[in-house]
């Protein structure tokens, strides 16, 4: 019995749940409903951005299932390319991809953008009012962007998710 893997495999097994879960349900739920409430929303929004630790409990548990993989993935195959060559390894190898790339839409896109609508959000309570034309324009524009993204880091989990628990069933 190795140690290792087992804690590697809860670690990396619980932090994506807790990721894809978060994603799955800020991506169906929370931003159409912020959307459809219009200044309530945006409100709501702020708050969650700028007071709780959303974000960071986001970043935090795709970043711990990121580093669990990869140590798991280096235990496995030593990152060989010869590892490729089954049906397991190709399979693995192709959610773990998909889950770097959900990963680095997360850390460098979608952050970015919450941290771009966290300041539009202070500019506009320091303000004193409701927001200018261009601040509420922008705001929309950066929801589009963070919904888009949402559904293409979806798309990205969903392989991930799908590869890592089929990888073990595919041989060739």
């Amino acid at each position: 019995m190795n140690i290792l893997m087992i804690i590697l495999r809860i670690v990396h097994i619980f932090s994506g749940v807790l990721w894809v879960g978060a994603a799955f349900f800020n991506v169906m739920f929370v931003q159409p409903s912020v959307r459809a409430s219009g200044a309530d929303g945006q409100k709501v929004s702020q708050y969650m951005v700028q007071k709780t630790r959303l974000t960071s409990y986001v970043y935090g548990t795709a970043t711990l299932n990121i580093l669990a993989g990869l140590a798991m993935y280096y235990i496995l195959s030593g990152f060989r390319l010869s590892f490729l060559r089954s049906g397991y390894g190709l399979v693995l190898t192709i959610g773990a991809l998909a889950g770097l790339i959900s990963w680095a839409l997360v850390i460098f896109m979608v952050r970015d953008i919450f941290g771009r609508m966290g300041a539009i959000g202070k500019l506009i309570q320091s303000q004193g009012g409701p927001p200018t034309p261009e601040q509420a324009s922008e705001l929309q524009a950066l929801g589009v962007r963070l919904t888009s993204l949402g559904n293409y880091g979806l798309f990205f989990m969903a392989i991930a998710v799908l590869g890592m628990s089929a990888a073990r069933y595919v041989s060739f």
